[in-house]
């Protein structure tokens, strides 16, 4: 009984702090001109507007910005927020904010890494509910808990609880490789018995589409299967707040993989993924929806 109240206690500890993990280390972008002549920044001002270019100077009580629509100085005092942004990211003067979840499909990761600080809270077909945080540029870490046990007998007992590391092998604009794992306690099980995944993933392309290709081994107890799990999927940036999302499952000694496409509707902070799946054993499509906060 104690790995598994030990586990529970930290998937729920982890998924309760992420927001605190994240304000603790989220990094502040300095009032500063950014050396990187390819970002561009994003002033928020007091009364709510904003103003996208490039700051040029700063003095102690303003900063001169060149936007699109010519030069401007703007008071300190009038500045809120400062975000630097890749100058990829504004289409005809407009900013099209990133996809906050490049980190994942629907479900199952992408090789792209959170930020440090960045972080984000999950629900997924509204029984299940997870989170991450980054902790550095190639490590992040996460949790996960069903809301409805399998058995009513037994919250705990008979819920699934897991924790997923997730680490950077490759880093790059258009190109990353990271190895991770999902390992917890599956309901029914033996107190002692961890079951999950052991995976790595390749994501080629851009923040506007990207295929992901993801090989994993799962394991239970001490046996580790023979056959890798196969998931294929992808990305594709259809407008400034929408992205298409495939997410599919090829698993071994199973005829035919698990189906999912959809929709994903974003914002920089919120999104809501709306698709379909379709289970091996069936041979209709049921619906997916998730939604998810990034901080």
């Amino acid at each position: 009984m104690f790995p598994q109240r030990l586990l529970i206690a930290a998937s729920i500890a982890l998924l309760a702090l992420l927001p605190h993990i994240a304000a603790a280390q989220g990094p502040r972008v300095p009032l500063a001109v950014d050396p990187d002549t390819s970002m561009r920044q994003r002033i928020t001002l007091t009364d709510g507007s904003t103003v996208l270019g490039r700051i040029v100077a700063v003095w102690d009580d303003s900063v001169r910005v060149e936007a699109p629509s010519g030069t401007a100085v703007i008071r300190r005092d009038f500045v809120r927020a400062v975000r630097s942004i890749p100058s990829s990211s504004l289409r005809d003067g407009k900013y099209w904010p990133e996809d906050p979840n490049a980190t994942r499909l629907f479900f199952g990761p992408t090789a792209r890494m959170l930020r440090p600080g960045e972080g984000y809270l999950s629900n997924h077909w509204l029984f299940l509910l997870d989170g991450y945080v980054g902790v550095t540029d190639r490590f992040s870490i996460g949790a996960a808990i069903t809301l409805l046990p399998a058995s009513g007998r037994d919250f705990f007992r008979y819920n699934t609880f897991f924790v997923s590391p997730k680490v950077s092998v490759v880093q790059a604009e258009r190109f990353n490789v990271a190895v991770g794992a999902l390992a917890g306690l599956p309901p029914f099980a033996d107190d002692a018995t961890l079951a999950g995944i052991g995976y790595g993933a390749l994501t080629s392309g851009g923040r506007d589409g990207a295929v992901t290709v993801g090989v994993g081994y799962g394991f239970f107890g001490g046996d580790i299967a023979d056959r890798p799990v196969v998931m294929l999927g992808g990305t594709k940036r259809v407008s400034m707040r929408a992205s298409l999302v495939t997410e599919n499952w090829f698993f071994p000694g199973v005829e035919e993989p698990m189906l999912s496409g959809g929709l994903r509707f974003h914002g920089e902070s919120l999104s809501f993924d709306l698709g379909a799946v379709r289970l091996p054993s069936l041979s209709v499509f049921l619906p997916w929806f998730g939604a998810s906060v990034k901080f």
